[in-house]
């Protein structure tokens, strides 16, 4: 029987879902816990006075994507490496495009 594993693959999609995937959804944790600190209802996030703290949070999230970035680094796998240097640009440019809006 034939194991699959997942991190084992090299492709540019996979590194492009992994960086995109992991800090959107650490924004989301870190952010339903900032709203939770703070007493506000996680209804409530427009009503959130502090709408220029979402940028600097969510540039925070990116940071655990050169950890990963090292790791493939590493293992030598350079088709992820692309897909995440892909990923990552583009949640810098939403990034900036958060700092514009906010």
């Amino acid at each position: 029987m034939r194991k699959f594993r997942f991190a084992d693959k090299d492709s540019a999609g996979f590194g492009l879902l992994l960086s995109t995937a992991l800090p959107t959804a650490l924004f989301v944790v870190v952010f339903m816990l900032l709203l939770h600190y703070r007493g506000y209802d996680a209804g409530s996030i427009s009503a959130f006075p502090e709408k220029r703290l979402i940028p600097k949070v969510f540039s925070i999230c990116v940071f655990p994507n050169g950890l990963i970035f090292y790791v493939y680094i590493q293992r030598n796998k350079m088709r992820t490496m692309r897909g995440m240097v892909a990923g990552t640009t583009a949640m810098a440019a939403l990034m900036c495009v958060l700092f514009l809006i906010t």
